[in-house]
């Protein structure tokens, strides 16, 4: 299923393979593809999820990720843009919020990929290698 113009759902299935989306989880994923259509838009590159919902069992267990991560609530990608590094992918969206042109609470930046998540407040971190 589409959820926009380069974005589906299965991008951001679960990798566990196993557990499905529905409600409140469908909704904030369908919220999250918007705002990273707005990004692929500007960018003019494609965007590749490297992870997105992620149930309980599979965040807490297999990756071990965060207690509260906003994965297990749809609100959360983990994202890379070829031929762009993340640390300016984490620039280039840090500056479309400032902007009012993206809204996402939690940008993460990581040496290979960039965290967004769509959580209310705000929240910026840096765990690439300087």
């Amino acid at each position: 299923m589409k959820l926009t113009k380069n974005f589906s759902v299965s991008e951001f299935e679960c990798n566990c393979g196993s557990c499905s989306m529905d409600g409140e989880i469908l909704k904030n994923v369908s919220q999250l593809a918007k705002q990273l259509q707005i990004l692929r838009d500007k960018i003019k590159k494609p965007i590749k999820i490297n992870s997105g919902y992620r149930c309980e069992n599979y965040n807490d267990n297999i990756v071990k990720g965060a207690k509260r991560s906003q994965h297990k609530f749809g609100k959360a990608t983990d994202i890379v843009v070829k031929g762009i590094a993340a640390k300016e992918v984490y620039k280039i969206v840090c500056e479309m919020i400032e902007q009012k042109k993206l809204f996402f609470g939690g940008v993460g930046k990581y040496n290979s990929f960039t965290h967004l998540d769509i959580r209310e407040n705000k929240a910026r971190w840096d765990y690439s290698k300087k």
